[in-house]
């Protein structure tokens, strides 16, 4: 490990600590615009002035609440390990992830980031250009409908978070009791929201699923799918590299960082999971400010051209897109 490494991550351990206080906060502010939007969003369906803002508004607050209990996950959004499990399994039916579940599945995902050979613990695949011109015409045709954006942004994520979601195979591992509470506490929010406005209201209820979960997508896409993202195996890489050469920064604007949390700062989230979202955004400004954070910055409009990477090229240590043919041969450039 460098030096500049050691030296970063013991600067960021300062704020690798939970504040009580700004955490009950930043919950209460959370719930305080989710609930009043989603029951005027669920209820004036048919008054576009009030259902579009309130749409907007419960949107951006589920996702939020995702991240709080994102940061539930790694217990580190309040001090007690106890009031992080807790709060992060009464808020597993909004952000619809069971919270044992994928405790389980993000901490691999945390403890195997960017390693070539645990790609099974990242939400979406990737395929190596050498395995790609090793593969026969299914495999390849298979791939290409899964990296397609009709199934990473407009149907995967929504199956994923609706169906999927329900009945994890991990939850074996994990304790299939937590996986029915969740479950229980989904059919309670249905449950009244049908007491509440009905059927229209359920129907509102899912086309907020929808667009949250395609929305939502988008970050860990682009975190960790950008041009020269670094994916390599072990021994060599190491967890700080996977961590700060594999994930990248969305630079966004301040009010989607305040919408997600700061979850957007996410090389630093990955070096230490244990630096709380609402502390995330002044750690990250000021280890760059020392020198010690060198971070990829993508814009929104190239996180999005960011779909055109579909390969991870080992050779040349980056991702491309799919290779072209002319006259039956493969081009790679």
């Amino acid at each position: 490990m460098s030096d500049r490494v050691m030296e970063l991550r013991k600067a960021a351990r300062q704020f690798a600590t939970s504040d009580n206080p700004r955490a009950w906060r930043e919950l209460a502010g959370t719930l305080g615009l989710y609930i009043p939007a989603y029951l005027i969003a669920i209820t004036q369906y048919s008054n576009l002035l009030l259902f579009i803002p309130a749409m907007v508004i419960t949107i951006a607050m589920t996702m939020r609440i995702y991240m709080i209990q994102h940061d539930c996950i790694h217990r580190s959004f309040f001090k007690m390990r106890s009031t992080n499990d807790i709060t992060g399994k009464l808020l597993s039916p909004i952000a619809m992830t069971p919270y044992e579940a994928t405790r389980y599945n993000h901490n691999l995902h945390h403890a195997h980031v960017s390693d070539l050979d645990r790609r099974d613990t990242f939400e979406i695949y990737v395929m190596t250009l050498r395995e790609w011109e090793q593969s026969g015409f299914w495999k390849r045709l298979a791939y290409r409908i899964y990296r397609s954006p009709f199934v990473l942004v407009f149907t995967g994520p929504f199956i994923v978070y609706l169906l999927l979601r329900r009945f994890p195979l991990c939850c074996l591992r994990t304790g299939i009791g937590d996986q029915i509470i969740h479950n229980l506490l989904i059919l309670g929010q249905i449950g009244l929201t049908y007491l509440i406005a009905g059927t229209n209201g359920l129907w509102v209820w899912l086309l907020i699923v929808y667009l949250t979960s395609t929305l939502g997508v988008l970050i860990p896409y682009i975190v960790h799918n950008f041009e020269n993202i670094h994916w390599g195996t072990r021994p060599d890489m190491d967890f700080a590299t996977g961590a700060l050469d594999g994930s990248s920064v969305l630079d966004w604007g301040w009010l989607f960082h305040k919408a997600v949390m700061n979850i957007g700062y996410h090389d630093l989230h990955h070096l230490n999971a244990k630096i709380p979202g609402y502390k995330l955004k002044e750690a990250h400004e000021y280890l760059e400010a020392q020198g010690l954070l060198q971070p990829v910055k993508i814009g929104f409009f190239q996180g999005l051209s960011c779909y055109q990477w579909k390969l991870y090229d080992e050779e040349g240590g980056k991702m491309i897109p799919f290779p072209k043919t002319k006259d039956g041969q493969m081009i790679t450039a």
